[in-house]
C-alpha cells in the first residue's frame, strides 16, 4: 500500500512539475490525453522556425567596433518582459529582417503563453551589455 501511494505521489508529482511549466502541450498528443488544436501545433512549429532563422541570421557576430555589437529582447516571459537578450553584430546581420523575426517570434511566444497559461519564476530579465570581444560580439555578464 505504501508503494502505491509513494507512486501516485510521484506521479502527482511530476504532472505539476509539467503542466507548470506548459510541458503538456510538447508531449504527443497521445501522452497528454488531448489533441492540440492546429492553431496551437502552428503556433509552436512556426516558434521554433524563427529561431532557426534568427539564429542563422545572426550568424556569429563579428564586429570591427563596438558600436555595432546590440542587444535585443527575445522571448516572452509569462509575467512580461523577454525571456533573454540577444547580441548581435550591425556589421553582419540585416537589423530590420531581425526586428522584425524577433518581433513575430515575440508575440508568438507571449500568445502561447497566454493560452496554455504557463507560469513563470517572474524574475526581472535585465539588459545586459554589449561588448566586442576578439572581434566578436558577446554578452557582458558582470
Amino acid at each position: 500500500m505504501r508503494r502505491i501511494a509513494y507512486v501516485s505521489s510521484f506521479v502527482l508529482a511530476v504532472s505539476a512539475g509539467l503542466a507548470s511549466f506548459g510541458a503538456w502541450d510538447l508531449l504527443p498528443p497521445s501522452l497528454n490525453g488531448s489533441k492540440l488544436h492546429a492553431a496551437q501545433r502552428y503556433d509552436s512549429e512556426r516558434l521554433e522556425e524563427l529561431r532557426g532563422i534568427i539564429e542563422k541570421e545572426i550568424g556569429t557576430p563579428n564586429a570591427n567596433e563596438p558600436s555595432q555589437c546590440k542587444l535585443i529582447a527575445f522571448g516572452s516571459k509569462p509575467c512580461g518582459g523577454p525571456a533573454r537578450y540577444l547580441v548581435y553584430s550591425t556589421a553582419k546581420t540585416n537589423e530590420s529582417r531581425l526586428k522584425q523575426l524577433v518581433s513575430e517570434f515575440n508575440q508568438i511566444a507571449k500568445k502561447i503563453n497566454e493560452e496554455r497559461k504557463i507560469l513563470s519564476d517572474c524574475m526581472v530579465v535585465s539588459e545586459p551589455k554589449a561588448e566586442i570581444v576578439g572581434g566578436v560580439c558577446t554578452i557582458n555578464r558582470n
